[in-house]
């Protein structure tokens, strides 16, 4: 679960390898992460990583120049407990709380403990994908429409 999310939404959503999220101020100083067709809802459902969620994050040019990383950048997500917050960690080392990410940033859930092995589908099935394709859906959407 996300720490503040979990605490202030009636109702939150568990994240699935394959899926498109971003990033949502909700509150003054409180970042949500949310499934990428709810970002302008007026009430998002909150969608929570569990620790060490692998994701892929997809940076527009302003966001890559304000947090000085490629247009693509892998991360961790990690849930830590003193002092408990949300953060993002690059292969870098760099780590980004979830509340100091610019609102909008979208990025894909690769890899979630425990469902390894539908991750690795996904990972598969999107090394075959030109980037024009992997825009058009989720990995997940286009794996379910082959079965």
């Amino acid at each position: 679960m996300c720490w503040f999310s979990a605490e202030y939404a009636n109702h939150v959503a568990e994240s699935k390898a394959g899926e498109r999220l971003g990033i949502r101020k909700m509150y003054e100083q409180a970042n949500w992460v949310v499934s990428e067709s709810e970002l302008e809802r007026r009430r998002p459902t909150p969608v929570c990583l569990l620790d060490r969620t692998k994701v892929l994050f997809r940076f527009s040019e302003g966001q890559e120049e304000k947090l000085h990383l490629g247009p693509e950048a892998e991360a961790v997500f990690r849930m830590l407990r003193q002092p408990m917050r949300d953060i993002f960690e690059f292969s870098d080392g760099r780590q980004i709380r979830l509340d100091d990410m610019p609102a909008g940033v979208v990025f894909d859930v690769l890899v979630v403990p425990g469902s390894e092995q539908l991750s690795a589908l996904l990972t598969e099935e999107a090394a075959g994908q030109d980037e024009g394709e992997r825009e058009k859906g989720t990995f997940l959407a286009r794996l379910l429409a082959r079965l």
